[in-house]
């Protein structure tokens, strides 16, 4: 694999250190000292095309360094190009915000990138490792998308969306065993009935929940910054409104049934008014269900190629 690093000159040793990657990894760090101005030359813009991979150091000085930018530039235009993944940027200097920095490279605070400003040798070191897993992962992604059946991205997708699906149909077969009156839930064909749909849910839930956070950090890196920005919003939706929402709010209908033969069956008005209130948890996770699905659809559809 071929990767051209692009950096400030006043960060050349630590470009040549970054550079000394695994074997795997042909590093191509330019010695001369670019003038600011300087366009780029044919010998600088050849080795970006012949590269694989374009590594940009991010620091104070590379930040105001015309010549980084233009390589930048000229990078982010091949990216688009090839439709894969090409800039991977390696911010080299504590403190820096991404986000707010110029042209070109405020786009970064939006994608994947390695934290390099640890200076130390372990730092260094960890850098490195952080930089050859990433481009490991990467070669992985563009041999999954050669051959389709061995897709990583893909079967990861496709594991996501069924493990959303599964949520939604136990949390649906609950809903749907709680849509009757609490006189008919407690006989006992309504009871098992609803006590199996339950433990379902719960026992899918245990795992589900947990799991689904875990996977922030993978969707980084395996599809970049917005990506993982839109599984948060999705999985705080999910959490929130939903595991610890509408779908908690049922355990007072499982209450009522539990009350059903010591205070309900002896209370008129109290079942009325239990009625009521299971009526009201069931109806108004209806929207909420609703919303679950369209979210997770699309979602789903912004991570397929």
């Amino acid at each position: 694999m071929r990767v051209f690093i692009s950096h400030a000159w006043e960060d050349k040793p630590l470009a040549l250190s970054l550079a000394q990657l695994p074997d795997f990894i042909d590093a191509w760090v330019d010695v001369r000292e670019l003038l600011g101005g300087e366009k780029l030359d044919p010998t600088i813009i050849t080795a970006i095309e012949d590269s694989h991979v374009f590594i940009v150091l991010i620091s104070r000085m590379s930040l105001a360094k015309a010549w980084v930018a233009q390589e930048v530039n000229w990078a982010m235009a091949r990216e688009a190009q090839k439709d894969r993944v090409f800039v991977l940027p390696v911010v080299i200097e504590a403190g820096i915000d991404l986000a707010a920095s110029a042209p070109p490279f405020q786009q970064f605070a939006q994608r994947l990138f390695i934290d390099a400003s640890d200076r130390s040798d372990s730092g260094i070191d960890k850098a490195r490792a952080a930089i050859a897993q990433t481009l490991f992962h990467w070669a992985s992604d563009w041999l999954d998308r050669m051959e389709p059946k061995g897709d990583s991205n893909r079967r990861f997708v496709d594991t996501l969306e069924r493990d959303l699906v599964e949520f939604q149909t136990r949390l649906y077969a609950v809903k749907a065993a709680l849509a009757w009156p609490l006189a008919t839930l407690v006989k006992d064909d309504a009871v098992a009935h609803l006590v199996r749909v339950k433990d379902a849910y719960n026992l899918f839930t245990e795992q589900f929940i947990p799991r689904l956070v875990g996977l922030d950090a993978e969707i980084r890196w395996r599809f970049g910054g917005a990506a993982q920005k839109g599984f948060a919003r999705l999985m705080t939706f999910i959490r929130n409104e939903v595991y610890h929402g509408a779908a908690f709010a049922l355990n007072d209908v499982i209450e009522s049934i539990n009350a059903f033969d010591t205070v309900l069956s002896r209370d008129a008005s109290a079942l009325a008014s239990a009625d009521a209130r299971r009526e009201t948890r069931v109806t108004a996770l209806e929207p909420v269900m609703a919303e679950l699905v369209e979210r997770t659809a699309d979602y789903v559809d912004t991570l397929r190629p």
